[in-house]
C-alpha cells in the first residue's frame, strides 16, 4: 500500500513539472513580458481610446491586467499596464534575432523589421546581437511558438578592393548600407565584426586592400563627393557623425549624440506617447552631456521634478533629462548649473536617493531647436 502511495506521489510531481514546463515555453495569450509597458492616463482618456493605440489589445484585456474595479473611472496620471499578446520562444543554437523576426512576421503578415522592433521593445533587448542559447524571448502578436529551421551558414557578400586613396570605411558602409537597405552604422558593424576582416584598421586603408562586405550582392563603384574631406570621413567612421543621401549625393547631416547614462532601455520612443527613451539607472550613476552645449535649466521643473535641459547650438537640438517615475526621495546632485558650457561626455549630474529607490528611470528627450515641440527619436542619433 505504501509503495502505491509513493508511486502516485512521484507521478503527481512529474505531472506538475510538465505543466510548469509547457506553461513557461508554450504559453499563448496575454502575458506579462520581461519588460512591462505602461500608459499614463491623460485628461479625457477612456479605456477604448487607449486600447486602440495598441495592436490586438482590447478594453477587457486592460481591465483584467490592471484588476480595475471601476473601468469607467480612470483619472489623469493613473498608470496602466498594457498587456502583450504573444508566446514565449526558446532561442536555439544558431538562431539570431533577424531570423526569428522573419519567421514569426510571416505568420501574422507584418514586415519583419516591425516584428523585430516589437520583440526588442517587449523584451527590453539592449544588445539584440547577443542572444543566448535557451534564452526566453517573448514574441508579440503570434499565437503559436515555431520550430525555426536554421539555414546553413554560407559566406554571403562581396570583396571590395580599395582603388581610391581617400576611400574610408564610413563611405564603404554608407554606399553598401544604402544598397542593402540598412543604416551605415549597422553595415559598418557587419564589416568590422566579420571574421574575414579580422585585424582591419579603419583608419589605415591601403590601395589594393580587399575588404569583405557581408550580405552585399554586387561590388559597387564608390564615388567620393569633392566637398567631403577624407579626414572628416575618418572621424565619421569612428562614430561621430551620420549622413543622408540627398539628390543622389551623400553629405553630412547631424552629429551623433553620446549616451547620457549606462543602463538598459526600458521605455522606447513613441511607445504609449513616449517622446523620448527611458534608461534604467540606480543611485550613484552619473549623467553626462550627450553633446557640447549650454545648460538652459538645472533644477526642479514643474511636474517633472529634478530636470536638466541643454541647448546644443551646433547640432540644432535641445536635450532634456527627468524621471518617468518621480520619487520624493529622489534627487540630482547637479554638476552643472544654468548658463554653464558643457562638453560632450562631461558629467552634468549624479543620481542620488535619501533611501534605496528601485526602478529609477532616466527619461531622455531630444527636441529640434527650431521647434521645441518637435521631438525626435534619440536612438536615431545615438551610436
Amino acid at each position: 500500500m505504501s509503495y502505491c502511495k509513493k508511486v502516485r506521489r512521484v507521478s503527481v510531481v512529474w505531472a506538475v513539472l510538465l505543466v510548469v514546463f509547457f506553461a513557461m515555453n508554450f504559453s499563448v495569450g496575454f502575458s506579462a513580458s520581461p519588460r512591462r509597458r505602461h500608459y499614463i492616463v491623460k485628461p479625457r482618456d477612456i479605456l477604448d481610446s487607449i486600447a486602440k493605440q495598441y495592436q490586438g489589445v482590447s478594453v477587457a484585456d486592460i481591465i483584467k491586467e490592471n484588476n480595475l474595479k471601476k473601468p469607467d473611472h480612470i483619472v489623469p496620471g493613473q498608470r496602466l499596464i498594457i498587456p502583450w499578446k504573444g508566446v514565449w520562444h526558446i532561442v536555439r543554437e544558431g538562431e539570431y534575432l533577424e531570423l526569428i523576426a522573419k519567421n514569426y512576421a510571416k505568420t501574422v503578415g507584418i514586415n519583419w523589421r516591425s516584428m523585430m522592433t516589437e520583440i526588442k521593445q517587449s523584451n527590453g533587448l539592449y544588445n539584440p546581437d547577443k542572444l543566448r542559447q535557451n534564452q526566453q524571448l517573448f514574441i508579440p502578436r503570434v499565437e503559436k511558438a515555431l520550430q525555426i529551421k536554421i539555414p546553413k551558414k554560407e559566406p554571403q557578400g562581396v570583396w571590395h578592393t580599395i582603388e581610391q586613396y581617400d576611400l574610408t570605411i564610413f563611405r564603404i558602409a554608407l554606399n553598401y548600407g544604402e544598397d542593402y537597405g540598412i543604416k551605415w552604422q549597422e553595415m559598418q558593424n557587419k564589416i568590422m565584426q566579420h571574421s574575414s576582416n579580422k585585424g582591419l584598421d579603419p583608419r589605415n586603408l591601403r590601395l589594393g586592400q580587399k575588404i569583405f562586405v557581408p550580405e552585399a550582392k554586387k561590388v559597387l563603384e564608390i564615388e567620393i563627393p569633392s566637398q567631403l574631406l577624407a579626414s572628416k570621413e575618418i572621424s565619421d567612421s569612428a562614430g561621430s557623425t551620420t549622413a543622408v543621401k540627398i539628390m543622389g549625393e551623400f553629405r553630412e547631416e547631424k552629429p551623433i549624440l553620446s549616451w547620457p547614462a549606462e543602463g538598459e532601455i526600458v521605455g522606447y520612443y513613441g511607445e504609449g506617447g513616449n517622446e523620448g527613451i527611458d534608461i534604467a539607472v540606480t543611485a550613484g550613476d552619473i549623467v553626462t552631456a550627450p553633446a557640447d552645449g549650454v545648460v538652459e535649466w538645472a533644477g526642479e521643473y514643474a511636474s517633472l521634478g529634478p530636470c536638466i535641459i541643454i541647448k546644443h547650438e551646433e547640432e540644432g537640438f535641445f536635450s532634456s533629462f527627468s524621471f518617468t517615475n518621480y520619487f520624493t526621495n529622489l534627487s540630482l546632485v547637479y554638476k552643472a548649473n544654468k548658463g554653464d558650457k558643457v562638453d560632450k561626455g562631461e558629467p552634468i549630474a549624479e543620481i542620488a536617493a535619501s533611501e534605496a529607490a528601485n526602478s529609477i528611470r532616466l527619461h531622455f528627450e531630444v527636441h529640434r531647436k527650431e521647434n521645441v515641440q518637435d521631438s525626435v527619436n534619440p536612438l536615431d542619433y545615438l551610436p
